[in-house]
């Protein structure tokens, strides 16, 4: 995302709540409004980043309240005087929320949470955004191991489709061997009969036959039994 221009703190007290005061003072474009006028007022520019002061009904297992779920669709948004025992970050950075600053957030961590914010980054602590990128890259592996599913025709045998997935999933002959309760010696001669048959010359050519586009002849996948 590109870097937003300006920041509109919400709140409803009459003096400059503080962190309107420390954006100042960091040169950044703020503005401060009540809910109620951003909510009812007009739309609101692109390039406008909304600071929302977090209740601890605004998320919950159920998701965002409808008050939050209208706000993050005039603008993107941050939470600030969050509690940390109150709030699931991973939560929030699932609903599209840009970052939180807590409520005993030291003032050099609420000024770089600001920075960070508005130069169009998400401020999280890493743990959070590490268990975000570990689901992401887990789902990844789960779709590149569907996407290589054994075609179910009549070329393989049932024993060399199952051999094939274990080769799939990384499986050494040895780990095949034990996962069939074969020998080793057996595992060698269904993968030289698989590499005739699939016209695949080592481990990589297989994988890469497994990975082509099903022909029309091959009507669904395999499914082990």
């Amino acid at each position: 995302m590109d870097k937003f221009t300006k920041l509109i703190v919400l709140s409803e007290q009459e003096s400059l709540h503080n962190l309107t005061l420390l954006a100042q003072s960091i040169g950044i474009n703020v503005q401060q409004q009540s809910k109620n006028a951003v909510l009812y007022g007009a739309a609101l520019k692109s390039g406008v980043l909304l600071a929302y002061p977090y209740a601890n009904s605004d998320i919950n297992k159920k998701g965002l309240s409808p008050e939050l779920q209208y706000l993050l669709h005039k603008a993107p948004l941050f939470l600030f005087q969050a509690e940390r025992s109150l709030l699931d970050s991973g939560q929030a950075l699932c609903a599209g929320i840009r970052g939180v600053i807590f409520r005993d957030e030291q003032l050099d961590r609420v000024l770089t949470a600001l920075k960070t914010m508005m130069s169009g980054q998400l401020y999280y602590a890493r743990r959070i955004m590490s268990e975000l990128v570990d689901q992401m890259l887990q789902q990844q592996l789960l779709t590149s191991q569907d996407a290589l599913a054994v075609p179910d025709n009549n070329l393989l045998t049932r024993q060399e489709k199952r051999i094939i997935q274990l080769v799939a999933e990384g499986a050494r002959n040895k780990e095949i061997a034990e996962s069939l309760n074969i020998s080793a010696h057996t595992v060698k001669a269904h993968l030289s009969s698989i590499f005739r048959k699939t016209k695949a010359r080592n481990r990589v050519e297989l994988l890469r036959w497994l990975q082509q586009p099903v022909r029309q002849d091959v009507p669904s996948l395999f499914r082990p039994v």
